[in-house]
C-alpha cells in the first residue's frame, strides 16, 4: 500500500491466489481427494471430489496432439512439394529468417521458464507467480511461437494458415476444458486467479516472483522434449532450400 492509498496490482494478484509462502504450507488438493476450495464464494465447507473429472474421456482433448501433428504435417508436406514464391538471399527471406529464429528461441525460453515454475506442481496447487503471473498458458504461448517460427522459417503461407487452425483449435476446444478442470479442483481459488491474470496475452502489471528457494526444478522432460524441437527449425531452413533447387519435385502448388 503506497502513500496514495492505491494498492498495486502485484499485491492484488498475490492475496486473491494465496502467498507463495502459504501455499506451500497448506496441504494442496490432489487429483480423488477432498478439495478444500469450491465454486461457491460463500461456500466454506470441503467439497469431495469424486468420479472422473470434466474432461475425462473427452474426444477433442484426447486427441488434440494426433490432430495437432496431422495438420502441421500435411502443411509441411504439401508446402514442400510447392515452388516458393520468396527467392533466397532476398531480404524478404533474410527478414522471415531472422522473425523465425527470434521467435522459436523466445517460445523455446518461454518453455523452459514456465516448466522451471510448474513442474511437479500442476495437480497439487495453483501456481500465480513467475510467468504464470503475466498469463495462464504460458507453455502454450510458448509453443505457438515455435510453431509460427517454423511458418517464417519454411516461407509458407500454407503452414502459417495451418498454425492459426491449431491455436485457433486450442483456443476453442482445449484450453476451457482444461481451465474447467482447473476449477473443478481447485475451485474459488482458480476462479480468482481467472479474474486477475489474462488467458493470453501477457499484463505485465500482475508480474511477480517468489524467491528463487520456492521454485522447483524438474527439468529433465522440458530437455528431453527440447531434443525433439531443437532439429525442426534447421530442417525448416533446409526444407526451404531445397525448394528453390531446380530439380526439386515440385508436384504441387501450395502458397
Amino acid at each position: 500500500m503506497g502513500q496514495s492509498g492505491e494498492t498495486h496490482p502485484v499485491t492484488s494478484l498475490v492475496e486473491r491466489c494465496g502467498s507463495v509462502e502459504s501455499l506451500f504450507r497448506e496441504s494442496a488438493p490432489t487429483f480423488g481427494k477432498e478439495c478444500p476450495l469450491t465454486d461457491s464464494t460463500d461456500s466454506t465447507a470441503a467439497s469431495p471430489i469424486n468420479g472422473d473429472p470434466p474432461m475425462a474421456g473427452t474426444f477433442r482433448y484426447r486427441c488434440r496432439m494426433h490432430l495437432t501433428l496431422a495438420v502441421l504435417l500435411v502443411a509441411w508436406i504439401g508446402s514442400g512439394f510447392s515452388p516458393t514464391f520468396v527467392q533466397p538471399g532476398s531480404l524478404s527471406a533474410v527478414i522471415a529468417d531472422y522473425i523465425g529464429w527470434l521467435m522459436f528461441i523466445s517460445g523455446l525460453c518461454l518453455r523452459f521458464w514456465a516448466t522451471w515454475f510448474i513442474g511437479g506442481r500442476k495437480s497439487t496447487e495453483v501456481i500465480c507467480y513467475g510467468p504464470y503471473s503475466l498469463t495462464r498458458n504460458p507453455l502454450y504461448f510458448g509453443t505457438f511461437m515455435m510453431i509460427l517460427s517454423l511458418a517464417c522459417l519454411l516461407k509458407s503461407p500454407t503452414f502459417a494458415v495451418a498454425t492459426m487452425i491449431v491455436i485457433a483449435y486450442y483456443c476453442v476446444a482445449v484450453v476451457p476444458l482444461e481451465e474447467r478442470l482447473l476449477r473443478y479442483f481447485f475451485g474459488i481459488q482458480y476462479a480468482n486467479y481467472c479474474e486477475s491474470v489474462p488467458r493470453w496475452l501477457p499484463r505485465w502489471g500482475t508480474a511477480y516472483s517468489p524467491p528463487v528457494s520456492v521454485i522447483s526444478r524438474p527439468m529433465r522432460n522440458e530437455l528431453r522434449r527440447a531434443l525433439w524441437w531443437l532439429p525442426l527449425p534447421l530442417l525448416a531452413e533446409i526444407h526451404a532450400y531445397c525448394r528453390n533447387l531446380s530439380d526439386w519435385p515440385h508436384w504441387l502448388n501450395w502458397p
